[in-house]
């Protein structure tokens, strides 16, 4: 008479591993459900240009490709590069939305009026606003200065705290 013996052991410990690996999936899929989620940064392309020169004057913002913009959640940055010197990078300013406005409708700004800066859509900040926008730092790092024709600046759009578009802009 043959005897298996040994079967029976095999049998309950894969049962016992198969059971212990269900429980584990049915609590990971629980807890994962708990979790919440914050929502993805908008992804954006931006095509900038500073003219000094007449009629022009002004901070041009192409929205070029990507996501709508909520404008209420975005803040933009001016930050002198180190084309400006050692120092200058130290030397930002944040741009109030009330200085921000649509090229097809100047009255309206993105303090009132403007909700999202699309694909397509053109932002303007005229040099007069660049000075007040920059009241804060020494005349020597204003974007708008001539003596800093062919220096560079960043343009920094941060969403929720969150950096998701740097430009480097001539000043022409």
């Amino acid at each position: 008479m043959k005897k298996d013996l040994a079967v029976s052991p095999v049998i309950g410990v894969l049962l016992m591993l198969t059971l212990t690996l269900i429980i584990a999936a049915i609590v990971n899929s629980y807890a994962g459900g708990l979790m919440e989620t914050e929502p993805r940064a908008p992804a954006v392309t931006l095509q900038t240009a500073l003219h000094q020169n007449y009629p022009d004057n002004s901070l041009e913002i192409v929205h070029t490709s990507g996501d709508p913009l909520p404008v209420s959640s975005i803040k933009l940055i001016i930050r002198p590069s180190e084309t400006f010197g050692f120092n200058a990078p130290q030397q930002l300013s944040q741009i109030d939305k009330s200085y921000i406005t649509n090229v097809s409708d100047p009255s309206q700004t993105w303090a009132s009026g403007i909700t999202a800066f699309k694909p397509g859509d053109l932002a303007i900040i005229s040099a007069e606003n660049l000075n007040h926008i920059q009241s804060n730092v020494d005349r020597e790092f204003w974007v708008t200065n001539s003596s800093n024709l062919g220096k560079t600046f960043l343009l920094e759009v941060y969403y929720k705290n969150s950096m998701i578009s740097r430009n480097e802009v001539l000043i022409e």
